[in-house]
Protein backbone atom coordinates (compact mmCIF):
# COMPACT_ATOMS: atom_id res chain seq x y z
CA UNK A 1 0.00 0.00 0.00
CA UNK A 2 1.39 3.39 -1.07
CA UNK A 3 0.86 5.53 2.05
CA UNK A 4 2.31 8.57 0.28
CA UNK A 5 -1.15 8.97 -1.31
CA UNK A 6 -2.27 10.58 1.94
CA UNK A 7 0.69 12.96 2.16
CA UNK A 8 -0.32 16.61 2.26
CA UNK A 9 -3.85 15.96 3.48
CA UNK A 10 -5.14 17.44 6.73
CA UNK A 11 -6.52 15.14 9.43
CA UNK A 12 -10.15 15.59 8.37
CA UNK A 13 -9.33 14.72 4.77
CA UNK A 14 -7.27 11.69 5.79
CA UNK A 15 -10.10 10.40 7.99
CA UNK A 16 -12.48 10.48 5.03
CA UNK A 17 -10.00 8.74 2.73
CA UNK A 18 -9.32 5.77 5.01
CA UNK A 19 -12.86 5.26 6.33
CA UNK A 20 -14.81 2.17 5.28
CA UNK A 21 -18.12 3.76 6.31
CA UNK A 22 -20.77 5.24 4.06
CA UNK A 23 -20.28 8.98 4.48
CA UNK A 24 -22.13 12.24 3.94
CA UNK A 25 -19.35 14.82 3.81
CA UNK A 26 -20.21 18.47 4.30
CA UNK A 27 -17.60 20.43 2.37
CA UNK A 28 -17.93 24.03 1.31
CA UNK A 29 -16.05 25.54 -1.67
CA UNK A 30 -12.36 25.89 -0.88
CA UNK A 31 -12.32 23.15 1.76
CA UNK A 32 -10.38 20.71 -0.41
CA UNK A 33 -13.30 18.48 -1.37
CA UNK A 34 -12.00 17.69 -4.87
CA UNK A 35 -8.62 16.90 -3.36
CA UNK A 36 -10.28 14.59 -0.84
CA UNK A 37 -12.33 12.76 -3.49
CA UNK A 38 -9.24 12.36 -5.67
CA UNK A 39 -7.04 10.99 -2.90
CA UNK A 40 -9.82 8.73 -1.64
CA UNK A 41 -10.26 7.20 -5.10
CA UNK A 42 -6.50 6.69 -5.34
CA UNK A 43 -6.31 5.24 -1.82
CA UNK A 44 -9.10 2.70 -2.45
CA UNK A 45 -7.62 1.81 -5.83
CA UNK A 46 -4.22 1.09 -4.27
CA UNK A 47 -5.66 -0.64 -1.21
CA UNK A 48 -7.61 -3.19 -3.23
CA UNK A 49 -5.20 -3.63 -6.13
CA UNK A 50 -5.22 -5.80 -8.25
CA UNK A 51 -9.02 -6.07 -7.90
CA UNK A 52 -10.89 -5.08 -11.07
CA UNK A 53 -13.90 -3.60 -9.25
CA UNK A 54 -14.62 -0.02 -10.20
CA UNK A 55 -14.27 3.10 -8.06
CA UNK A 56 -16.59 5.75 -9.41
CA UNK A 57 -16.86 9.53 -9.08
CA UNK A 58 -20.07 11.15 -10.31
CA UNK A 59 -19.63 14.88 -10.81
CA UNK A 60 -21.92 17.74 -11.71
CA UNK A 61 -19.84 18.84 -14.72
CA UNK A 62 -17.53 17.29 -17.31
CA UNK A 63 -14.82 19.68 -16.21
CA UNK A 64 -14.91 18.38 -12.63
CA UNK A 65 -14.69 14.78 -13.86
CA UNK A 66 -11.70 15.60 -16.04
CA UNK A 67 -10.02 17.42 -13.14
CA UNK A 68 -10.33 14.38 -10.87
CA UNK A 69 -8.99 12.01 -13.54
CA UNK A 70 -6.09 14.34 -14.31
CA UNK A 71 -5.10 14.64 -10.66
CA UNK A 72 -5.14 10.87 -10.14
CA UNK A 73 -2.95 10.33 -13.21
CA UNK A 74 -0.45 12.91 -11.91
CA UNK A 75 -0.24 10.95 -8.66
CA UNK A 76 1.08 7.99 -10.62
CA UNK A 77 -1.82 5.75 -9.63
CA UNK A 78 -3.17 3.14 -12.07
CA UNK A 79 -6.51 4.54 -13.24
CA UNK A 80 -7.80 1.36 -14.89
CA UNK A 81 -10.50 0.85 -12.26
CA UNK A 82 -11.36 4.53 -11.71
CA UNK A 83 -14.32 5.92 -13.66
CA UNK A 84 -15.36 9.58 -13.54
CA UNK A 85 -18.22 11.39 -15.26
CA UNK A 86 -21.60 13.05 -14.90
CA UNK A 87 -24.78 11.15 -14.08
CA UNK A 88 -25.76 11.32 -17.76
CA UNK A 89 -22.46 9.77 -18.79
CA UNK A 90 -22.83 7.13 -16.07
CA UNK A 91 -26.30 6.22 -17.31
CA UNK A 92 -25.18 5.99 -20.93
CA UNK A 93 -22.06 3.95 -20.12
CA UNK A 94 -23.47 1.52 -17.55
CA UNK A 95 -27.21 1.34 -18.28
CA UNK A 96 -28.49 2.54 -21.64
CA UNK A 97 -25.80 1.34 -24.04
CA UNK A 98 -25.56 -2.18 -22.54
CA UNK A 99 -29.28 -2.64 -21.82
CA UNK A 100 -31.21 -0.52 -24.34
CA UNK A 101 -32.69 -3.68 -25.86
CA UNK A 102 -34.82 -4.13 -22.73
CA UNK A 103 -36.48 -0.72 -23.15
CA UNK A 104 -39.48 -0.41 -25.45
CA UNK A 105 -38.52 3.21 -26.08
CA UNK A 106 -34.87 2.53 -26.87
CA UNK A 107 -34.80 -0.96 -28.38
CA UNK A 108 -35.50 0.18 -31.95
CA UNK A 109 -32.82 2.85 -31.93
CA UNK A 110 -32.38 6.31 -30.46
CA UNK A 111 -30.51 9.55 -30.98
CA UNK A 112 -29.48 11.93 -28.18
CA UNK A 113 -30.23 15.62 -28.65
CA UNK A 114 -28.43 18.37 -26.77
CA UNK A 115 -29.97 21.24 -24.80
CA UNK A 116 -29.84 23.60 -27.80
CA UNK A 117 -31.94 21.28 -29.98
CA UNK A 118 -34.28 20.50 -27.09
CA UNK A 119 -34.92 24.20 -26.49
CA UNK A 120 -35.52 24.82 -30.18
CA UNK A 121 -38.09 22.02 -30.32
CA UNK A 122 -39.89 23.37 -27.26
CA UNK A 123 -40.10 26.92 -28.56
CA UNK A 124 -41.22 25.75 -32.01
CA UNK A 125 -43.97 23.69 -30.42
CA UNK A 126 -45.02 26.59 -28.18
CA UNK A 127 -45.25 28.83 -31.23
CA UNK A 128 -47.34 26.25 -33.09
CA UNK A 129 -49.74 26.24 -30.15
CA UNK A 130 -50.13 30.02 -30.30
CA UNK A 131 -47.95 30.84 -27.29
CA UNK A 132 -45.89 34.01 -27.64
CA UNK A 133 -42.84 33.31 -25.46
CA UNK A 134 -39.69 35.36 -25.10
CA UNK A 135 -36.16 33.95 -24.80
CA UNK A 136 -36.26 33.81 -21.01
CA UNK A 137 -39.61 32.00 -20.73
CA UNK A 138 -39.64 28.29 -19.89
CA UNK A 139 -41.83 26.34 -22.34
CA UNK A 140 -41.79 23.37 -19.94
CA UNK A 141 -44.17 25.29 -17.67
CA UNK A 142 -46.94 24.60 -20.18
CA UNK A 143 -48.24 21.00 -19.94
CA UNK A 144 -49.57 20.99 -23.50
CA UNK A 145 -46.13 21.97 -24.81
CA UNK A 146 -44.42 19.23 -22.82
CA UNK A 147 -46.92 16.60 -23.93
CA UNK A 148 -46.47 17.46 -27.60
CA UNK A 149 -42.68 17.70 -27.16
CA UNK A 150 -42.39 14.17 -25.78
CA UNK A 151 -44.69 12.81 -28.46
CA UNK A 152 -42.49 14.52 -31.08
CA UNK A 153 -39.30 13.05 -29.58
CA UNK A 154 -40.80 9.58 -29.56
CA UNK A 155 -41.78 9.84 -33.21
CA UNK A 156 -38.24 10.91 -34.14
CA UNK A 157 -36.62 8.26 -31.89
CA UNK A 158 -34.79 10.98 -29.97
CA UNK A 159 -34.09 11.43 -26.26
CA UNK A 160 -32.94 14.50 -24.34
CA UNK A 161 -30.78 14.68 -21.21
CA UNK A 162 -33.77 14.37 -18.87
CA UNK A 163 -34.93 11.22 -20.64
CA UNK A 164 -31.47 9.67 -20.27
CA UNK A 165 -31.89 9.49 -16.49
CA UNK A 166 -35.62 8.77 -16.52
CA UNK A 167 -35.28 5.84 -18.93
CA UNK A 168 -32.25 4.57 -17.01
CA UNK A 169 -34.27 4.47 -13.81
CA UNK A 170 -37.12 2.70 -15.60
CA UNK A 171 -34.69 0.03 -16.80
CA UNK A 172 -33.35 -0.54 -13.28
CA UNK A 173 -36.81 -0.57 -11.76
CA UNK A 174 -38.31 -3.01 -14.26
CA UNK A 175 -35.31 -5.31 -14.71
CA UNK A 176 -33.64 -6.06 -11.37
CA UNK A 177 -30.86 -8.07 -12.98
CA UNK A 178 -29.50 -4.84 -14.51
CA UNK A 179 -28.81 -3.23 -11.14
CA UNK A 180 -27.43 -6.56 -9.91
CA UNK A 181 -25.03 -6.77 -12.86
CA UNK A 182 -23.86 -3.17 -12.46
CA UNK A 183 -23.48 -3.33 -8.68
CA UNK A 184 -21.40 -6.50 -8.88
CA UNK A 185 -18.52 -4.66 -10.61
CA UNK A 186 -18.50 -1.56 -8.38
CA UNK A 187 -16.53 -1.11 -5.15
CA UNK A 188 -17.22 2.55 -4.35
CA UNK A 189 -19.26 5.52 -5.58
CA UNK A 190 -18.36 9.13 -4.84
CA UNK A 191 -21.03 11.76 -5.55
CA UNK A 192 -19.77 15.34 -5.83
CA UNK A 193 -22.05 18.38 -5.26
CA UNK A 194 -24.88 16.10 -4.14
CA UNK A 195 -26.97 19.09 -3.03
CA UNK A 196 -27.60 19.91 -6.71
CA UNK A 197 -28.36 16.31 -7.65
CA UNK A 198 -31.46 15.55 -9.70
CA UNK A 199 -33.89 13.29 -7.82
CA UNK A 200 -33.47 10.58 -10.48
CA UNK A 201 -29.76 10.43 -9.65
CA UNK A 202 -30.55 9.50 -6.05
CA UNK A 203 -33.05 6.88 -7.23
CA UNK A 204 -30.67 5.35 -9.78
CA UNK A 205 -27.78 5.08 -7.33
CA UNK A 206 -30.05 3.73 -4.61
CA UNK A 207 -31.30 0.93 -6.87
CA UNK A 208 -27.73 -0.05 -7.71
CA UNK A 209 -26.56 0.19 -4.10
CA UNK A 210 -29.44 -1.90 -2.72
CA UNK A 211 -28.41 -4.69 -5.10
CA UNK A 212 -24.99 -4.77 -3.39
CA UNK A 213 -24.73 -3.05 -0.03
CA UNK A 214 -21.01 -3.79 0.06
CA UNK A 215 -20.54 -0.77 -2.21
CA UNK A 216 -19.01 2.14 -0.30
CA UNK A 217 -20.93 5.42 -0.77
CA UNK A 218 -19.63 8.96 -0.31
CA UNK A 219 -21.84 12.01 -0.81
CA UNK A 220 -19.90 15.28 -0.87
CA UNK A 221 -21.40 18.77 -0.81
CA UNK A 222 -23.22 21.30 1.32
CA UNK A 223 -26.99 21.70 1.44
CA UNK A 224 -26.48 25.40 2.22
CA UNK A 225 -24.72 25.80 -1.14
CA UNK A 226 -27.59 24.42 -3.24
CA UNK A 227 -28.05 26.70 -6.26
CA UNK A 228 -29.77 24.55 -8.89
CA UNK A 229 -33.14 23.90 -7.29
CA UNK A 230 -34.80 25.60 -10.25
CA UNK A 231 -33.09 23.05 -12.52
CA UNK A 232 -34.27 20.04 -10.57
CA UNK A 233 -31.55 19.91 -7.92
CA UNK A 234 -32.68 18.24 -4.68
CA UNK A 235 -30.68 18.72 -1.47
CA UNK A 236 -31.68 15.64 0.53
CA UNK A 237 -30.74 15.50 4.19
CA UNK A 238 -29.08 12.58 5.98
CA UNK A 239 -32.35 10.98 7.07
CA UNK A 240 -33.80 11.12 3.55
CA UNK A 241 -30.67 9.58 2.03
CA UNK A 242 -30.57 6.83 4.66
CA UNK A 243 -34.23 6.02 4.07
CA UNK A 244 -33.71 5.82 0.31
CA UNK A 245 -30.50 3.74 0.47
CA UNK A 246 -31.69 1.64 3.42
CA UNK A 247 -28.37 1.97 5.24
CA UNK A 248 -26.73 4.25 7.82
CA UNK A 249 -24.42 7.09 6.84
CA UNK A 250 -21.78 8.81 8.94
CA UNK A 251 -21.63 12.60 8.99
CA UNK A 252 -18.20 14.12 8.43
CA UNK A 253 -17.10 17.68 7.70
CA UNK A 254 -14.24 19.54 6.04
CA UNK A 255 -14.05 22.77 8.02
CA UNK A 256 -10.95 24.34 6.49
CA UNK A 257 -10.85 26.87 3.66
CA UNK A 258 -7.87 27.16 1.35
CA UNK A 259 -9.22 30.11 -0.62
CA UNK A 260 -9.55 32.65 2.21
CA UNK A 261 -7.55 33.84 5.20
CA UNK A 262 -8.44 32.36 8.60
CA UNK A 263 -9.68 35.75 9.83
CA UNK A 264 -12.34 35.83 7.07
CA UNK A 265 -13.40 32.25 7.83
CA UNK A 266 -13.68 33.04 11.55
CA UNK A 267 -15.71 36.16 10.84
CA UNK A 268 -18.31 34.31 8.77
CA UNK A 269 -18.43 31.42 11.23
Amino acid sequence: MNNSILDGLNEQQKAVCISDNNIILTACPGSGKTRTITHRLAYIQEKFSPSRKLNIAITYTNRAAEEISSRIEKMGVNCDTVWTGTIHQFCMHFIIRPYAMYSERLSKGYHIIDEYISKKYLFDIAKSLGLNLNYYDDPRKYPNVVTKYHKFLKQKKEIDFDLIVELSYDLLLNHKFISENISSVIRSIHVDEYQDTNNYQYLILAEIFKSNKQINMLFVGDVNQAIYGNLGGVAKNKEEIERLFEVSFENKILSGCYRSTQSIVDYYD
